[in-house]
């Protein structure tokens, strides 16, 4: 029996069949999970180097389609070490005349305000964003002290779930700085009275961000919230792009993007990227089960083959 919660997987082995020669502890899991797992990792991130991520953006621009490089360090790594590799991405996607930005976690900068007026100017100096990924709801204060700090001398963007209360109001207080907003609807709980239905919710930050915005990217793959988003803020005149996560679905929200002429750009993970579902979800959402299929069928080639039957073509 495989558990995973929030993305992190833990496995627990069940009785053995008779007759089983079964190994003792990780070694046997390893064995005969870790290729599974590898497979079903493989199908969310384009492999885990900055070249890697550059290689899919191209790809990408093949088509049409524009990027965000998302680097997720590995355990361990220091600040300064996963710093760098943010400044790196800037400079290659500059001179590889890429129509991409950096997304950063500022957790893995350990908040530091150094490291992120090194961003900042990188991003000046390379005419690319620089987006702070959302994080767990705690992150969301150091987060705003850390920007009234930071001199802002390149553009700027921030991401706002639509399952939390307070993102409405977030929201709308980064478009009156002029940032770029991007909305999503979360992948961690608020807690408490906090949170509100992620749709709903997503929809309400739209609606705040109508005519206040300078630009939005809607971040969902359901087809028809992003229609009715898209719609919203069109009817506000509000610039948008609708930013679609590598791995997940692509079709149906891509045909819907296409259908109302919006720009699409994918963001591109790299570095140490898990799966986005555990088998917990797998349980409780038919479509996990679905992804599952696709991911160990096709692994990394799951994103370039939906786009391939989207018909976008180069």
């Amino acid at each position: 029996m495989i558990q995973a919660t929030g993305g992190t997987e833990s496995q627990q082995v069940g009785a053995s069949a008779p007759g089983t020669v079964r190994a003792s502890g990780d070694g046997w899991r390893e064995t005969w999970l870790g290729p599974v797992r590898r497979r079903r990792w493989q199908a969310y991130g384009v492999g885990p180097s900055l070249d890697d991520a550059l290689q899919a953006s191209h790809r990408l621009a093949s088509y049409g389609i524009a990027s965000t490089v998302g680097y997720s360090p590995p355990a361990g790594e220091g600040a300064r070490h996963t710093a760098d590799v943010h400044l790196a991405a800037f400079d290659a996607l500059a001179s590889g005349e890429l129509d991409g930005y950096v997304s950063v976690k500022l957790s893995t900068l350990d908040f530091d305000p150094g490291l992120l007026t090194e961003l900042d100017a990188a991003a000046a100096r390379s005419g690319r964003r620089l987006h702070l990924d959302a994080l767990a709801p705690e992150t969301v204060d150091p987060t705003w002290r850390l920007l009234e700090e930071a001199p802002r001398a390149g553009q700027l963007g921030m991401s706002f779930p639509g399952r939390w209360r307070r993102s409405a109001d977030d929201a709308q207080r980064a478009a009156e700085l002029g940032l770029v907003v991007r909305v999503v609807k979360g992948q961690w709980k608020h807690g408490a009275d906090g949170d509100v239905d992620p749709a709903e919710g997503f929809l309400g930050v739209i609606d705040r961000l109508c005519g206040r915005a300078r630009a939005v990217a809607v971040g969902t793959h359901d087809a028809g919230l992003l229609t009715e988003a898209v719609g919203r803020l069109r009817t506000a005149g509000t610039p948008c792009e609708v930013e679609l996560l590598y791995g997940l679905p692509f079709r149906a929200p891509a045909l819907a993007a296409r259908q109302m002429d919006v720009p699409i750009r994918v963001y591109v993970p790299y570095g140490h990227i898990a799966a986005t579902y555990g088998v917990a979800d797998i349980r409780r959402t038919p479509a996990a089960l679905w992804w599952l299929a696709q991911d160990l069928l096709l692994g990394k080639d799951k994103t370039w083959w939906s786009i391939r039957r989207s018909h976008i073509r180069p």
